[in-house]
């Protein structure tokens, strides 16, 4: 089922499609639940407008995909918001253009700096101009972070469209994550280069000996120093997007398994992942390597790519993590997002207590501890401006 439809069946009728188009080109699929399940919110009051926008290899279908009392964009709908859902390029949903064909090698030559720099433009500003309103609620989990940061960063005007930002399992640099991607990077990584670079670009689509060795090495018996993923089951460990995540929290709904398992991985394009590995042997947060100097000249105008300085986001901010996350590590937050994040703009720094990086999306304790936290915000901001 696609976003559109788990919303249907679970009563949200009035769900919609809306699509919007880069400026170079990419159509991209935004998914709009405008009421609550009981019509909350279509009373014609002034009401907040939030903006969902999804991680690495993910799409708007994790924020639909567990029961209406446990799903972001239901709860939220049933305050009264008015709920939009993001669809970066590359992802099953936005996979046109307007002038290629995702079969050509070139559709697929963007990473998450494309992300940031073109498709949240596209996709906030056509909320923005059917909705009316000035600016809207950005709640973003993984790489739904990392753009949000970049864009904010390189965009200093960018924050008058963001009333507040709520950075679920944040992500700017990438230095002491564990799991598949790290695994990738530091084992890998030269065979990835090779494989894109002979390719000519195209899809992520891991090969079969790439998930049988991550398979083995995260869903063995043995378990390091922060768990194994083997709990979750085996189909767990047969699919790249949970290899990344972290170890068991005991917050799956294992009754959801088929949900979770038939709708990730969303599809991206093995530029982004390498450029994620990039991130893992820089520790830095930077623009996409070119590999060689002259290509980056002319990319950028200088041999190497340009690192972004997190210290200029000027949007009210509110992180969420924890120590069990592999991906958005506690350590790159600690070290890297806390000190250099203006402490003007930082409202709220939660240090969660055993969430994976997929429990924010998925956690049966999400909604309690933070979806509702949230919301409470949300209207409390709202009300008073």
């Amino acid at each position: 089922m696609t976003t559109i439809q788990m919303a249907q069946y679970w009563g949200y009728t009035d769900a919609n499609i809306v699509y919007t188009q880069t400026t170079d080109g990419y159509i991209l699929e935004l998914h709009h639940i405008p009421y609550g399940k009981e019509g909350q919110g279509s009373n014609g009051q002034p009401r907040p407008v939030v903006f969902l926008q999804h991680g690495l290899l993910c799409a708007s279908d994790n924020f639909v995909w567990n029961l209406p009392n446990q799903s972001l964009a239901f709860v939220l709908a049933d305050y009264g918001f008015d709920v939009w859902m993001g669809n970066v390029r590359g992802n099953r949903y936005s996979q046109r253009h307007a002038t290629m064909n995702s079969t050509d090698p070139k559709f697929w030559k963007f990473s998450w700096d494309e992300m940031a720099k073109y498709d949240l433009d596209a996709m906030i500003g056509k909320v923005l101009n059917l909705t009316g309103a000035s600016s809207l609620y950005y709640i973003g989990h993984s790489q739904g972070t990392e753009i949000m940061f970049t864009k904010l960063s390189t965009d200093t005007d960018f924050h008058t469209k963001i009333k507040a930002f709520f950075a679920l399992a944040p992500v700017a640099t990438v230095k002491n994550i564990q799991g598949a991607l790290a695994y990738l990077a530091h084992n890998l990584f030269l065979e990835m280069e090779i494989m894109l670079d002979l390719l000519g670009g195209g899809p992520f689509l891991p090969a079969s000996w790439i998930m049988d060795l991550l398979s083995e090495t995260f869903c063995s018996q043995t378990s390091d120093k922060k768990g194994s993923i083997k709990e979750d089951g085996e189909e767990f460990c047969d699919n790249i997007f949970f290899l990344v995540g972290g170890p068991n929290t005991f917050q799956l709904n294992v009754s959801r398994t088929p949900v979770y398992t038939s709708h990730a991985p969303a599809g991206t394009s093995g530029q982004d992942v390498l450029h994620w590995m990039q991130m893992v042997l820089s520790g830095l947060q930077q623009a996409y390597d070119y590999g060689s100097a002259q290509e980056n000249m002319n990319h950028y105008g200088s041999p190497t790519p340009p690192i972004y300085n997190i210290s200029l986001v000027n949007a009210p901010t509110y992180l969420y993590w924890s120590d069990e996350d592999w991906l958005g590590d506690a350590q790159d937050i600690q070290n890297y997002i806390l000190p250099n994040l203006n402490p003007a703009i930082l409202k709220g720094n939660y240090h969660m207590t055993e969430f994976n990086h997929l429990d924010y999306i998925f956690g049966v304790r999400a909604a309690d501890e933070i979806y509702h936290p949230i919301a409470k915000l949300i209207q409390k901001d709202f009300i008073g401006n």
